[in-house]
Formats: structure tokens, sequence, C-alpha cells
């Protein structure tokens, strides 16, 4: 009987004092939460592309003499993609701009329907937009 009594006695309290632990840790866990919540701001893909390279490469010259450089790696960049034009603004891969915005080296020079005129110091491009478009659907009746 007192083994009986004493086993009691000895899960009650053990039970007692998971109950607080437990309260504790959920608040804890709930601060945790809440400090990891708000938005984190990343890294700009234009920024990882104009990050210079941490490794330096060694290379022998004609004199014998070790010289360090720095490997340049090419990103290649998905192509250039007109989507749609509403007055003076046109939707380029996904996103929308106005005339004399820059989209990559490229400034918007004209937008008119169904194209846009690109300027670079190098060279012109025009852009022609797609006319198929699955997700526009006309019913005559």
């Amino acid at each position: 009987m007192k083994k009986l009594l004493l086993i009691a006695i000895v899960s009650t309290a053990t039970v007692l004092a998971s109950n607080n632990v437990t309260s504790d840790s959920h608040a804890q866990i709930n601060k945790q939460i809440q400090e990891i919540k708000p938005p984190r701001v990343g890294v700009k893909a234009s920024d990882v592309i104009h990050t210079k390279s941490p490794f330096l490469l060694y290379k022998t010259g004609k004199d014998g003499k070790r010289k360090t450089y720095v490997a340049k790696k090419k990103v290649k960049l998905p192509p250039l993609k007109m989507e749609s034009s509403i007055n003076n603004s046109v939707k380029i891969n996904g996103k929308w701009y106005k005339e004399g915005d820059r989209v990559r080296q490229y400034t918007i020079v004209k937008v008119s329907s169904g194209e846009v005129m690109l300027k670079s110091k190098k060279k012109e491009i025009k852009l022609f937009q797609d006319q198929k478009n699955d997700k526009i659907n006309f019913n005559v009746n």
C-alpha cells in the first residue's frame, strides 16, 4: 500500500513539473516564431551578378612569375520577351515598364501597339509581341 501511494505521489509530481516546463517551452517557441515572422530582405540577382569572385586563381606568366587573376563567370540571362503593351507601358519578362525606363542595359525608347524599341550605347533592338496567347479566349455568338 505504501509503495502504491509513493508511486502515485511521484507520478503526480512528475506530471505537474512537466506541465510547467511545457508551458515555458511553448512560450519560448512562440517568442522565437514571432521574431522570425517579419519578411526578410534577400539579395537582388543584379547584385549577385556584379559581385566579384572571392576565389583567386594563379597563372604563371612567360617570365616565370606567378600572377593572380579572377575568372569571370558569364551569367546567361533569359532572353527579353515582350508580353503585352498598354498606352506607353510595356510588359517585358513579367514586369511592367514605361518609356524611359531601363531594362538591363537598354532604355525603352518607344512603345507602340505590338512592339517596343530598346536602345543601348552599342545597339538598338525591337521586341515584338507574340500573337499567340492561349490564356485569352474570344467567344463570338
